[in-house]
């Protein structure tokens, strides 16, 4: 059975009518995607312009 690690972030969106994402925050995803993370959900939730990111990546046992 697969076993799967998951990692949390709180990124800070910019933009006053709609959320922007930068390079920086690109940078960091393909960054964590070289290490094995795979972004599963980005959602606002009280104040639009903070995300909550959730990355998981499988567990390799052995």
């Amino acid at each position: 059975m697969k076993k799967f690690e998951y990692k949390i972030e709180n990124i800070k969106a910019f933009g006053v009518t709609s959320l922007v994402l930068t390079k920086e925050h690109e940078k960091k995803f393909n960054a964590l995607g070289a290490e094995g993370w795979e972004l599963v959900s980005l959602k606002s939730l009280n104040n639009p312009r903070n995300l909550i990111v959730v990355f998981k990546r499988e567990i390799i046992e052995g």
